[in-house]
């Protein structure tokens, strides 16, 4: 009877305790503030109209979307707060004006003095825009210096070898053969085919022949054929790069050079350590006029960066007027950053390293992220 009288009785207080505690758990996330995120305009990580007040503003981008993820994994709503640079940004989070900082922020030693960074969230490196309007080839010189690279001293060696043996064999079994094509004079018959060696890599000019010495005329034929189709494309390469880059090919070509570079940025570091003749502009639209009125011979920044701008700006004018070279130099990382000792950074970089897991044959979040928002 006293059992019957107790059970409902710790029943009901089951289900109060569990109500109570579920309350509680959502009163507790419903009083955590919005996190308040700092970010600064940086195409194509953050974009927003800025002529319009903050409230209505809805920022997108790389950076946008990836914070957006994240934030929903932690269950936390986000406080867009506006900056004009990323030093901005870096002295908010220092100040603990903001709760992090997410744009296009390289990680450096200096401004980890200053604040703590997450993981990296993006792996990129400097790159070189140039102008296609500006640029001039000499064919001459791109074949000489073609030549230069592709007959150094090693191919040369291994040709001749190959030309010394196959001439002698060629004469030998022209003695064999009896078809006497060539004198009979050790002397003037190795140098008649020394010479027919030379003139069938280009030509079929040759008497003639049949059986074994046929095999080697049209081997050595193809050998010509071959070396001269490679070198044709070689040079070619060679001839539509010069054509659209100008004198300027990689980070090796920058010493001397006028190169424009954001006065703030870590570019401007790397381009004076290397000698080059920086021109600081305020912002890379700037630098990109300066490009195109010829004032300068080529702009250095963020990879990424200068590819979704040098794409945008070529298909609004329906043609190619900036060209990003793809060599990568300066390996660089973007990462999220906050007041130092933040409770906020571990699981946000636990969470970054979740969304760089694939599922299968399916891309990461982070994949589908760079494929959506960093053109090739």
């Amino acid at each position: 009877m006293l059992n019957i009288i107790i059970r409902p009785f710790f029943f009901i207080i089951f289900i109060c305790f569990f109500i109570l505690t579920t309350f509680s758990s959502n009163a507790t996330e419903a009083t955590q503030p919005p996190l308040k995120v700092g970010i600064k305009p940086s195409e194509p990580w953050v974009m927003y109209n800025k002529n319009i007040p903050e409230e209505q503003r809805h920022p997108i981008g790389f950076s946008i979307d990836l914070w957006n993820e994240i934030a929903k994994i932690m269950g936390r709503e986000t406080h867009w707060v506006y900056h004009k640079t990323t030093p901005d940004v870096i002295n908010s989070a220092k100040d603990k004006k903001i709760d992090l900082g997410i744009a296009a922020i390289t990680v450096s030693s200096e401004r980890e003095k200053l604040v703590d960074f997450s993981n990296s969230m993006y792996e990129t490196g400097l790159q070189i825009m140039v102008s296609t309007e500006n640029s001039a080839t000499n064919p001459l010189s791109i074949l000489l210096v073609e030549l230069k690279k592709l007959l150094t001293w090693t191919v040369l060696a291994w040709l001749s070898v190959l030309l010394i043996v196959s001439s002698h064999l060629r004469l030998l079994v022209d003695r064999i053969s009896g078809d006497n094509f060539f004198p009979r004079s050790y002397l003037k018959g190795i140098y008649e085919v020394l010479w027919w060696g030379i003139t069938m890599l280009v030509t079929w000019e040759t008497p003639q022949s049949k059986g074994l010495a046929r095999a080697i005329d049209l081997s050595w034929h193809l050998i010509g054929l071959i070396a001269m189709s490679i070198m044709t494309a070689v040079v070619t390469a060679a001839l539509t790069s010069q054509a659209i880059a100008g004198n300027i090919q990689s980070e090796k070509d920058l010493p001397g050079k006028r190169v424009a570079a954001v006065a703030t940025d870590a570019p401007r570091k790397y381009l004076n350590q290397i000698g080059a003749e920086v021109v600081p502009v305020k912002s890379i639209e700037e630098g990109m006029q300066l490009l195109r009125d010829n004032k300068v011979e080529a702009l250095v920044h963020d990879g990424p960066r200068l590819s979704f701008l040098a794409s945008k700006t070529n298909k609004a004018e329906k043609k190619d007027i900036f060209f990003v070279l793809p060599a990568v130099f300066n390996a660089q990382n973007y990462g999220i950053t906050f007041p130092q000792n933040s409770p906020l950074r571990e699981p946000v970089n636990k969470i970054l390293l979740q969304l760089r897991e694939s599922n299968g044959l399916e891309d990461s979040f982070h994949e589908k992220l760079r494929k959506k928002w960093i053109p090739k």
